[in-house]
């Protein structure tokens, strides 16, 4: 009997598993087969027949990251509305975005957003944006997960719909993602078109958060929504919604059970209650949190209670990029200092929360987020010769509080290499950036008419 071929092999690494208790793996092998898993994972040398090699070279091997929380299109928008409260930066980006987004445009600007990402480390983004068949493009071509779904909103967005056609538009897509996964060749079991985005409860009055609600039910979707991230919008919603609280108004619609909520910057301890009771993920995006002055999350209560915490980058028109290292240190200290505590939140715990957390929250924690046999190999290779990364006493520390986009060598997505040595291998970065760059002009005319 022959043996089966396998895809690729990582030797000599410092495997960070991220698995349930931490485990590091020095001087390892990883082997993935052909069924583009995990299939060992062993200190020293094992038997395989890869074809392709990496030589990690002693240096850390870790999970691909996931950005639990962005808006990838918005890199063609970043810096456009920089030093403004989230009010007033919406104020400006929305009518721009009317303006000038198409389905290739918003191709260009996911595009580009999967190169950044890539580049950086972050192998799975949960993506909120208008026009999402524009991201299955992008993620047949690049490799990179994405999931995704339909941007629900009352009325405004490139998509000139009414509320009634767009909760049509969402059912069409539920009713066909499979279909869409299949002809887009994206990973079977991911369920990663199963999603609804209705944006916020400040946004949606109470009868469309119903009907959404009734249609995710209907299909069994998973939802992604804005919650709880500016003292403004807190106002806003108790002004629409009686007095309630965005949480509270997610679960008296049906909507909380099982949601990423991102941001959650002012929650009261009810609040944690109830997302801990529906076991809602929610989603910190610190580096867009701190830039907008929107608040500081109480991250360590949320921790208390059960609840499970991934990063995000939020969007680059407001973040300004996508960085989840950046993230993970901003997550890191500024909860230290928020508690006068410099034990909370160690350096295992915010590695949990751009990785296997961030694969909770998306439902695919089975598959992705930790480095263990029967996985599916989702890899990132750091520089074994960065100075910022010299020495290592702990790489778990050395992840969160050293490392950088610069120490990314090689990517690995679902048993392919799509980083290596630094370039990516599947996007002609390039061309990329030149077709974002032509977008300029006509961004910039539609802020000057607004």
């Amino acid at each position: 009997m022959s043996t089966p071929q396998d895809l690729l092999a990582i030797t000599n690494a410092c495997v960070v598993t991220v698995d349930a208790v931490g485990t590091i793996v020095n001087d390892a092998t990883i082997v993935i087969g052909a069924d583009r898993k995990i299939r060992a994972i062993t200190a020293g040398t094992i038997a395989h027949n890869a074809p392709t090699v990496i030589d990690a070279k002693g240096g850390i091997v870790m999970p691909g990251m996931i950005n639990a929380h962005t808006h990838m299109g918005m890199t063609l928008f970043r810096g456009l509305g920089d030093d403004m409260n989230l009010e007033d930066f919406l104020g400006r980006l929305m009518p721009a975005e009317i303006a000038v987004l198409s389905h290739d445009a918003v191709v260009v600007g996911t595009e580009l957003a999967a190169l950044e990402s890539l580049l950086g480390g972050i192998t799975t983004a949960l993506d909120m944006y208008y026009l999402p068949d524009a991201a299955l493009e992008v993620a047949a071509r690049s490799g990179m997960r994405i999931h995704c779904g339909p941007n629900l909103l009352e009325s405004d967005g490139p998509e000139p719909l009414p509320f009634t056609k767009r909760m049509a538009w969402a059912n069409e897509w539920l009713n066909d993602s499979v279909k869409r996964e299949q002809e887009f060749s994206l990973p079977n079991g991911f369920d990663s078109l199963n999603w609804l985005s209705p944006h916020s409860t400040y946004l949606l009055g109470e009868d469309h958060l119903n009907q959404i609600a009734a249609l995710a039910k209907q299909h069994g979707a998973h939802i992604h929504v804005h919650a709880a991230e500016t003292v403004g919008e807190m106002s806003l919603v108790s002004k629409r919604h009686n007095g309630r609280s965005p949480i509270k108004v997610l679960a008296d619609t049906h909507l909380l059970a099982n949601a990423v909520l991102a941001h959650g910057v002012h929650l009261d301890d009810t609040d944690i209650a109830m997302i801990a009771q529906h076991g809602a993920s929610v989603t910190h995006c610190p580096a867009s949190n701190y830039k907008l002055a929107s608040g500081t999350a109480r991250i360590v209560e949320l921790h208390k209670q059960g609840v499970n915490v991934a990063l995000g980058t939020d969007g680059p028109a407001s973040g300004n990029d996508l960085d989840l290292w950046l993230a993970m240190r901003l997550a890191g200290y500024v909860q230290k200092t928020a508690a006068s505590d410099p034990t909370v939140l160690p350096a295992l715990d915010v590695l949990r929360m751009a990785t296997i957390n961030g694969a909770k929250a998306l439902h695919i924690d089975h598959l992705v987020g930790s480095l263990e046999v029967g996985k599916y190999a989702d890899i990132v290779v750091l520089d074994a010769f960065s100075p910022s990364l010299t020495p290592v006493f702990d790489p778990h520390v050395a992840i969160v509080a050293a490392a950088g986009r610069g120490d990314v060598c090689h990517v690995v997505v679902h048993g392919q290499v799509v980083v290596r040595d630094r370039v990516a291998l599947t996007i002609d970065a390039h061309a990329v950036v030149d077709r974002a760059n032509k977008l300029t002009p006509a961004i910039l005319a539609s802020v000057a008419r607004n």
